[in-house]
């Protein structure tokens, strides 16, 4: 009999294969040794000594110890059952990998044949995986109101992974950045300087445009990028009549035009700067925007400028530290604050950003140590219904992780959608990647709430699962003593 499971990720599907196939050799080990049946044997051992502990007005106390076996093994057969005999096989073929609300959210996922999983079958070593009855439904349960949670929440790109990446770009190849600065100096320099002697008057959107090297200004307008030159020969370009004419030729290379040398769709600078980002990020930049204009410029912006542009004055949302009349004292303490967070942030963010990424790997790997001890937990917990339930509400809970790292990264993205996206900042700060000293609280409280959410969920379930198995044991037992009341004392 054959069951469809649900994975996030293939990291997710060989860890799951692998847990169900070392549950069942452990399984297989138990029955073979036959410890499996031991908490039965003690079951019976105990409640012959509870027996024996009886008084003499307590009535047959054969009868009673036989209702009391009776009763302890039905729940214990019942239990291993449900619980360790496997049932369901899980196969290759029957694992279904939830794309396609990751492609309509800008959300890129590896292909196997891209990945060393490529190789992978369903079977390991030449074992296939089976589940038992109660863990087929727990997981398909589990995964279902998971998926099912994360399909409520809207759909929002993870700004703030885009925006790391953008941020901790930089040039590698240093040919390339000699080449960048010898179009500062040759290219942009020249043209700011021609702006100031003829006192051009710039509205605020130009004054903005013209304060990095690919500004649509000096590119568009006649008397700037096309008016003046590389002034040494470059690789890219051969030499060129009547363009070059009057300059040497050196056989190193023709001298392209600034606008040439900048705009060129195939060799220019601008392009060639983009291959430094990697093709996964650009591909999911492209789901969210579309069309390019949106936001090469943009990047490109951030990985050729030196420093980041404070765009923000801070005030987007209110704290309580300081005085609503701020004083010296409060400024600086607020600037020192500053400093130190800016300090703490070059350690912090890059520490976030691998604790994000390394999250379901985790998850993967905790659900993979629970799948693996279900056996030896069942049978030492003597086949307990509380046991049992503690267990499904842990699994339960772990597959709904996946839901609070969804909502805290839709958090994360969403507020810096709602500071961003308007018509002053999605040109040039496309989701404020200019921005590194901009929000720095807020960052540090929206990278944490990846750990503290699923800290307080495990918290509340924690309670909620030990008090619904502590329900269930309970009526058990009422009614086992309500069955064994029923027989007559003799008088």
């Amino acid at each position: 009999m054959n069951i469809s499971l649900t994975v996030d990720s293939y990291f997710e599907y060989f860890l799951t294969l692998l847990g169900w196939i070392i549950n069942n050799g452990i399984w297989d080990l138990l029955v073979q040794t036959g410890i499996f049946a031991a908490p039965i044997l003690f079951h019976v051992i105990g409640l012959f000594l509870k027996v024996r502990e009886q008084g003499d007005d307590e009535g047959e106390k054969g009868r009673l110890l036989a209702s009391w076996i009776e009763t302890k093994i039905y729940i214990a057969l019942i239990i291993m059952v449900l619980t360790c005999l496997p049932l369901f096989n899980v196969s290759y073929t029957t694992l279904q990998f939830n794309t396609e609300r990751m492609k309509s959210c800008g959300h890129s996922i590896y292909k196997p044949s891209d990945t060393g999983l490529s190789s992978l079958s369903s079977e390991l070593n030449g074992k296939s995986a089976t589940l038992p009855l109660w863990w087929a439904f727990t997981y398909s349960v589990g995964k279902g109101l998971t998926h099912g949670a994360v399909s409520i929440i809207p759909c929002k790109a993870d700004l703030r992974q885009i925006r790391f990446e953008v941020q901790n770009t930089q040039i590698a190849n240093p040919v390339l950045r000699q080449e960048v600065q010898d179009f500062v100096e040759q290219c942009f320099i020249p043209s700011r300087t021609k702006i100031k002697r003829e006192q051009t008057f710039l509205n605020e959107a130009q004054a903005r445009d013209i304060d990095w090297i690919g500004s649509s200004l000096f590119i568009n307008i006649s008397g700037f990028y096309d008016n003046y030159r590389s002034k040494l020969p470059r690789s890219q370009w051969s030499y060129s009549l009547p363009r070059d004419s009057g300059l040497p030729n050196t056989g190193n290379g023709g001298f392209p035009t600034c606008k040439e040398w900048w705009a060129d769709s195939r060799i220019g600078l601008r392009a060639r700067l983009l291959t430094q980002f990697e093709p996964s990020l650009l591909n999911r930049m492209q789901k969210i925007w579309g069309n390019p204009s949106e936001y090469e410029d943009s990047i490109i912006r951030r990985l050729v400028s030196p420093q980041n542009i404070t765009v923000s004055s801070g005030y987007a949302y209110g704290g309580y530290g300081g005085n609503t009349d701020p004083s010296w004292s409060n400024t600086i303490a607020r600037t020192a604050g500053t400093a130190a967070n800016s300090i703490a942030s070059v350690a912090m963010f890059p520490a976030f950003d691998s604790i994000r990424q390394s999250l379901p790997m985790v998850q993967g790997l905790i659900i993979l140590a629970l799948i693996v001890s279900i056996p030896i937990i069942t049978i030492f917990s003597g086949y307990s219904i509380k046991t049992i339930m503690t267990i499904s509400t842990m699994l339960v809970g772990l597959f709904f992780l996946s839901f609070w790292w969804e909502l805290a990264r839709w958090l994360d993205s969403w507020i810096l959608s709602a500071m961003y996206d308007s018509d002053t900042h999605s040109r040039w700060n496309l989701a404020g990647i200019q921005n590194t000293q901009d929000d720095l609280i807020l960052q540090f409280v929206l990278g944490t709430m990846f750990i503290v959410l699923p800290t307080l969920w495990f918290g509340m379930l924690s309670w909620a699962g030990f008090s619904f198995g502590t329900v269930i044991a309970n009526s058990v037992t009422r009614g086992t003593n309500s069955s064994s009341n029923k027989f007559p004392v003799p008088k």
